[in-house]
């Protein structure tokens, strides 16, 4: 990838306004081509506020790409809007919808042929976790590290609460980043434990928890740099890793996971954070 990629671990737009300052000078200033995805969320007005609020941070030029069911996926239009860009937004919802509704895509082709030819991509909460190999499903609490990894097709019932899931599932992702699975909300919503459930039942990924209000910069070289008031958490690869699942009656084990805290200001690469660590 040639552009900027930016993950952000979700909350309000307000919130992330330092790292949106941030996003936009690098996409170009306040002339730079600003188009927002909604799609991983149904409300047409998540894409108006998005409007409004990155016009108050100075973008003069703002539009969203309406793009909310699978038709509108298929428009050339909706695609040309995209592939012009300068910054890609993709909002917060459900990482479900959004890869069901612009998967296989002109519209997700789009958005790759943009990135690759220099436009910065930028995706909060749903918008950054569909960007590893995996992705998780939605759930909170301690899912994963009693129930392990559920290895059947994937529930999209959001009836069942998120604290109340038995397991974790996983499906794959747009792998924009090969070798990484995104987490967001990691504090907020108390999902330390996929995290660990993860970077014991599948090593074979670096797991990466973003924390609201907080981003990660990756550089088209790979560098990648800590902005934001929160946390990033990695959990790395490591050969001596002994895991134990989950089963009736007993909840994960898991000795050798190697992680990483960082915080605003931290400096790694894509490549330091794919390595085993000894």
């Amino acid at each position: 990838m040639k552009g900027t990629h930016v993950l952000i671990g979700g909350g309000d737009y307000e919130q992330s306004e330092r790292v949106d300052r941030v996003v936009l000078e690098l996409a170009g200033g306040p002339n730079a081509r600003v188009v927002f995805l909604p799609t991983p969320h149904k409300s047409r007005k998540v894409g108006e506020k998005f409007v409004a609020y990155y016009r108050s941070l100075g973008a003069r030029n703002v539009e969203v790409a309406p793009v909310y069911e699978r038709e509108d996926a298929e428009s050339e239009e909706n695609a040309r809007l995209l592939r012009d860009a300068s910054l890609i937004y993709i909002g917060w919802g459900a990482d479900t919808r959004l890869q069901q509704v612009i998967g296989g895509t002109p519209v997700l082709r789009a958005i790759e042929e943009a990135h690759q030819g220099g436009a910065t991509l930028a995706g909060t909460s749903a918008g950054a976790r569909v960007a590893g190999e995996l992705v998780i499903s939605p759930a909170n609490g301690p899912a994963g590290l009693r129930g392990g990894i559920d290895p059947g097709p994937p529930n999209l019932d959001f009836s069942i609460p998120m604290d109340q899931k038995p397991a974790l599932q996983v499906w794959p992702g747009f792998n924009w980043l090969p070798g990484f699975g995104i987490e967001a909300h990691l504090a907020e919503w108390q999902r330390y434990g996929h995290l660990l459930a993860m970077g014991a039942l599948r090593p074979d990924l670096t797991w990466i928890g973003l924390d609201e209000r907080t981003a990660l910069f990756i550089s088209p070289d790979g560098r990648a740099r800590v902005l934001g008031s929160g946390n990033v958490i990695v959990a790395r690869r490591k050969p001596s890793i002994r895991p134990v699942a989950p089963g009736p009656g007993r909840a994960l084990e898991a000795r050798g996971i190697h992680l990483d805290v960082l915080a605003d200001g931290s400096e790694t690469s894509l490549e330091e954070l794919r390595r085993e660590v000894e």
